[in-house]
């Protein structure tokens, strides 16, 4: 699965991976397990972005490697990182992985980052600046223009996640079946 931060990731992947009887691997939970860290973005502060891509571009090409049949929710950066939508690419065309982007529109992830200002890297950089108050509307409209078309090249499937999480783990899985039967 990929998308960005708040698209529903880490949400339906448990979900998905629970009906599927698979198991669920959130990237972003991982590269801190190997790193022996518990925190993305005290981590991220600390070792600097090219460091935090290149752990989750390794533990991503480790999982593809040595996990099947598993859900795995990609960080809303990992897509971006050197080399990666190489990986997920050669994966694809090999029928190894069906890529799922998880795609509430942009208005809608505006609206939840104003619901959970959690402190993640990236999408809070205007509130980083000083300005507590800082309305990140414009920071996520940047960010979303910037990686969707990517995400939208890499994806088999997209799936709107403005609904229920029921309704949204519905179609995920509905457009899993699709694509494997193809």
């Amino acid at each position: 699965m990929i998308g960005l931060r708040l698209s529903g990731k880490s949400t339906l992947g448990p979900i998905v991976a629970a009906h599927l009887q698979r198991d669920f691997v959130d990237l972003d939970h991982a590269v801190l397990q190997k790193l022996g860290t518990t925190n993305v973005t005290q981590t991220f502060r600390d070792i600097g972005e090219l460091a935090w891509r290149n752990a989750e571009r390794d533990e991503l090409t480790r999982l593809l490697a040595e996990k099947k049949d598993c859900v795995i929710a990609l960080g809303g950066g990992t897509p971006t990182a050197a080399g990666v939508a190489d990986i997920l690419q050669a994966a694809k065309a090999r029928n190894e992985i069906c890529i799922a982007l998880l795609d509430p529109g942009e208005s809608e992830l505006a609206v939840r980052l104003k619901n959970n200002r959690g402190d993640r890297p990236l999408l809070n950089a205007a509130a980083a600046s000083g300005d507590a108050g800082a309305d990140a509307t414009a920071e996520v409209g940047a960010i979303f223009a910037s990686r969707m078309p990517l995400y939208r090249t890499l994806a088999n499937v997209i799936v709107d996640t403005k609904e229920s999480e029921h309704a949204c783990a519905k179609k995920l899985l509905a457009a899993f079946a699709d694509a494997r039967a193809k």
